[in-house]
């Protein structure tokens, strides 16, 4: 007879927490485990992920054990109570055995469940031992076993704050998942109308989308932090549609003393005048972030591992038209981020000196920087 675990909740969002359950539970003899994640929760507040991207981030992390499986039984209803569940799943999977895999903190109110006999009829209850939670398993009507593991102290909320400080948290989340919520801005705040608000139009919103894509891949094949390159490449080019006047003013307003010729050129003040708007504006206070943000057009001598990918995921993005070394560049950012860069660099150089202009110093003295870098290697 087959036994299925179901191992429910927002999954807001799945962490390794929820991993060592369900593993557990293979443990002692599932033959599958279910993530389901529930639509509305009729006792807590709302996930804050839609309902696609938590099912998404379950499928993600069962790709650990083939024995593990996403569900979106829990997705069909506006409410779902766990009796409700366990009756779709008999249905679903007739003959099956069923349990139902909770936390210790949960037993003590687990008679108090909706339909609570009903439910003990349709399933078996696996539990996880948790910090604090008492050892007296025994709930009457019910049939609970305790999990052989070790009392999980990860939660949701864990992983939530640790994603707003922007870590990628390895400890709780494995490394595809932290890159899914980067890539979709999950957990962090909604930054489209504010770039709406300082006049982005959708060419450019398109390109802002395709640096976050690069960069947070880019961040993961480098060791960055994935969160961190998506606010950066989601904010690099904020002042960008502002007119130079009002660049400007922005950077004076904060107290930036720049280089004159910067500050006369559109193309390199939006960069610093972006990281004036984020830090003053939006609230953005990550120094990492930041600096990415401000040297994006210019580079820097000492340009750290965020600050690069930043600087040539914006060059090579996937919307970018082809120009003379763009296969080159996207071929070395897998690779090398220093030769990648100073690529870029040489390129945009060349660029400037052929139309008569005078190349920026400060990238000039980021050229030396990368090239003395090449040559000790």
């Amino acid at each position: 007879m087959r036994r299925i675990g179901i191992l429910g909740g927002m999954m807001d969002p799945v962490h390794r927490g929820h991993l060592a359950a369900a593993k557990a539970a293979l443990a002692a003899g599932m033959d599958t485990v279910l993530l389901a994640p529930c639509l509305a929760p009729p006792h807590r507040p709302a996930p804050l992920a839609a309902a696609e991207h938590r099912l998404e981030m379950c499928r993600l992390a069962a790709q650990e054990d083939g024995r593990l499986e996403a569900s979106d039984i829990d997705l069909r209803h506006e409410t779902c109570y766990a009796a409700d569940t366990a009756r779709l799943l008999a249905k679903r999977y007739p003959g099956a055995e069923l349990y139902w895999i909770i936390g210790a903190d949960k037993l003590p109110g687990l008679s108090r469940w909706h339909e609570a006999e009903a439910l003990f009829s349709l399933c078996q209850f696996l539990v996880c031992p948790r910090p604090g939670a008492s050892d007296d398993i025994a709930v009457p009507g019910a049939r609970v076993t305790r999990l052989d593991m070790q009392p999980i102290a990860a939660s949701s909320g864990d992983a939530i704050q640790r994603l707003r400080a922007l870590e990628d948290a390895p400890e709780l989340l494995p490394k595809a998942l932290a890159r899914y919520i980067a890539q979709n801005g999950l957990y962090q705040p909604d930054y489209v109308p504010a770039l709406r608000c300082y006049g982005m139009q959708d060419k450019r919103l398109q390109h802002t989308l395709g640096v976050r894509d690069t960069a947070v891949e880019l961040a993961s094949l480098h060791g960055a932090s994935m969160q961190a390159a998506a606010v950066a490449a989601m904010l690099h080019d904020i002042a960008k549609p502002l007119p130079l006047a009002e660049m400007q003013r922005v950077v004076r307003g904060y107290g930036l003393a720049l280089p004159e010729e910067v500050t006369r050129d559109a193309n390199l003040l939006h960069g610093p005048a972006a990281a004036a708007i984020a830090e003053n504006e939006l609230g953005v206070t990550h120094p990492g972030v930041l600096s990415a943000i401000g040297c994006h057009t210019t580079g820097k001598p000492g340009m750290s591992i965020l600050d690069k990918v930043i600087f040539i995921a914006d060059a090579i993005e996937p919307n970018r038209r082809p120009y003379p070394g763009l296969e080159d560049m996207r071929r070395l950012a897998r690779t090398d981020l220093d030769a990648a860069v100073l690529l870029s660099m040489r390129r945009t150089n060349e660029y400037v000196l052929s139309r008569g202009y005078h190349f920026c110093h400060q990238t000039e003295l980021a050229m030396e920087y990368l090239q003395q870098k090449e040559e000790k290697s």
